[in-house]
């Protein structure tokens, strides 16, 4: 006979135990929220000594910026990030397609902006472990190893069937990714702009020292970027079109990074190879709705944007942020799971995912379009922002805030 299985009430079940979903667990709890967080795949192991070990790095990187560290700081997290592991970023640069061999079109410097740096590099692994040595003290139920079976509604309570538990919740927050399961269980569409490129993701050790400096570089419809780490490595994140990626993949470690050294302008010297070349296709998907009536889509569920901002977990952080915010004015009469509070916590958000939408799809566009004017035209947009000092402090101060 089949064990039976247990039966959850909770105020808010989380489906996804990524970056998302853990640092939501985290701060509703802080909120006084009994939560339940979920996730298909077993809990994450890591190695002893992991931190003390420098010649191992993760090749999935984040560029977090300051108000995200804020954020993340508030609710208990970044104390926990190795600081090892993280490297600060004081300045970009960015290159124009013609301007490859030469000095950069635009800097971007924190001390312009009375900043003491526009951000910090960090591994995805060193932001995992620090979320689950928060979550190890909190009361946060965890079921992992458990892929969710079915999803329904019965008045104001959502149901969710795993393996071995139903649970009933006010909420549902969907935070498993780009190809969410609550997303598809709900009906909810998506809208999608596929780049028709890849990324290549690794990481080098520089032979001249990085600075502190994010560097990239812009191409017909490509961008490469190195971002500075510890230990005086950089993170390769190259989009380029597939047929290219294709061709850059299936070179060896060694003419790959001499190739990448070449489209650098030997910015950083010679590169050495230190782990293994990752790629994925890029694409925006986004969901036709955030918020159904006790659920609720964050992160990649709800809006997956080109890598080229670097600005995708900083997007998911922040929709966890408003929601927690918004939930600090709520009567404690309404439900959580409320629709019309869901809809007011999605338009909280709607601006900033709209204007990273329009950034990436709009410098991808202005560099990738063949008519030499248009190429002219943004090399003289990037020329006079470096001549002009109120807009580079405007720039700064966004790149630095979301």
């Amino acid at each position: 006979m089949a064990a039976s299985k247990s039966s959850i009430s909770t105020d808010v079940v989380i489906v996804g135990a990524g970056l998302v979903g853990l640092t939501a667990a985290i701060a509703l709890s802080r909120l006084g929220k009994k939560v339940v967080l979920t996730d298909a795949q077993p809990l994450p192991v890591f190695a002893d000594g992991w931190v003390e070990d420098t010649t191992h790095w993760d090749a999935r990187i984040y560029a977090l910026t300051n108000e995200t560290i804020q954020w993340l700081n508030e609710i208990g997290v970044w104390p926990h990030v190795p600081a090892s592991r993280v490297n600060a970023m004081t300045a970009m640069h960015l290159w124009s397609p013609t301007a490859v061999h030469t000095s950069p079109s635009l800097r971007l410097n924190a001390e312009d902006a009375h900043l003491v740096q526009m951000g910090c590099i960090v591994e995805s692994q060193a932001l995992i472990y620090a979320c689950w040595q928060v979550l190890a003290e909190s009361d946060v139920t965890i079921i992992t190893d458990a892929p969710a079976q079915a999803l329904q509604q019965s008045g104001h309570i959502m149901q969710l069937t795993l393996p071995q538990h139903d649970i009933e919740a006010q909420l549902l927050i969907g935070a498993d990714g780009a190809r969410s399961w609550v997303r598809e269980q709900c009906g909810i569409r998506v809208s999608t702009v596929d780049f028709e490129q890849m990324a290549l993701v690794t990481n080098y050790l520089a032979e001249q020292g990085h600075g502190n400096i994010a560097r990239q570089w812009f191409g017909a419809h490509e961008t490469l970027a190195l971002l500075p780490m510890p230990q005086q490595q950089v993170s390769l994140v190259w989009a380029l079109p597939q047929d290219e990626a294709s061709i850059q993949q299936a070179r060896s470690p060694e003419a790959l990074a001499a190739e990448v050294e070449h489209r650098a302008g030997y910015a950083l010297g010679k590169l050495t190879p230190c782990g293994p070349v990752l790629s994925f296709p890029l694409v925006q998907k986004t969901a036709d709705d955030m918020a159904l009536p006790g659920v609720l889509l964050l992160g990649d569920a709800a809006h997956q944007v080109h890598p080229m901002a670097g600005q995708g977990v900083n997007l998911g952080f922040q929709d966890v942020r408003a929601l927690c915010l918004e939930l600090g004015k709520l009567p404690a009469v309404r439900p959580i799971g409320d629709a019309r509070f869901l809809r007011h916590v999605v338009r909280m958000r709607q601006l900033d995912i709209l204007k990273m939408h329009a950034l990436t799809r709009g410098l991808d566009k202005l560099f990738s379009r063949a008519e030499p004017a248009w190429t002219h035209a943004a090399i003289l947009g990037l020329r006079g922002l470096e001549n002009s000092a109120m807009l580079k402090r405007f720039l700064i101060r966004t790149a630095t805030q979301n």
